[in-house]
């Protein structure tokens, strides 16, 4: 997929619809923009590095409500947030985010997780590699 032709809206709506059929579902957003669940949970949240920051990158400070929100119909949304695109290593962001995931036991009962990611090539490694990723979308992830 390519950039501005929807790859938001169709993460929010393929997460929304598996929740409709049971699925516990997350998605997670990979942006600096950090508006991947905005229509799910009508505001934006704020991202996992802002909230690392706040507590000086001690992960274990932190709880699951202060990075992660319920948004429409049940879906899990989080925002990984990170550098502008093709100023950064996006997926570093991004793994740090399932890592913290992975620490509060948060995924370990779901059922679809979601990646909403830059249309650029620095996420393409992340989304090949992604072993957590069951649906993953973006222009480079076909593949999965």
């Amino acid at each position: 997929m390519a950039r501005r032709i929807g790859k938001s809206t169709t993460s929010s709506n393929l997460s929304v619809a598996f929740s409709k059929l049971g699925s516990v579902s997350f998605q997670i957003g990979c942006d600096p923009k950090h508006d991947s669940t905005f229509t799910l949970t009508k505001a934006l949240m704020p991202t996992v590095i802002d909230v690392l920051e706040s507590v000086e990158f001690h992960a274990e400070e932190l709880r699951p409500e202060d990075y992660v929100h319920e948004g429409y119909n049940g879906v899990m949304c989080v925002e990984a947030g990170g550098p502008p695109a093709g100023t950064g290593c996006g997926g570093y962001v991004v793994g740090q985010t399932v890592k913290l995931l992975k620490q509060h036991h948060l995924l370990d009962d779901s059922d679809v997780v979601i990646f909403d990611v830059l249309g650029d090539c620095g996420m393409r490694r992340l989304c090949l590699a992604a072993t957590t990723c069951r649906a993953c979308l973006g222009r480079h992830c076909q593949r999965l």
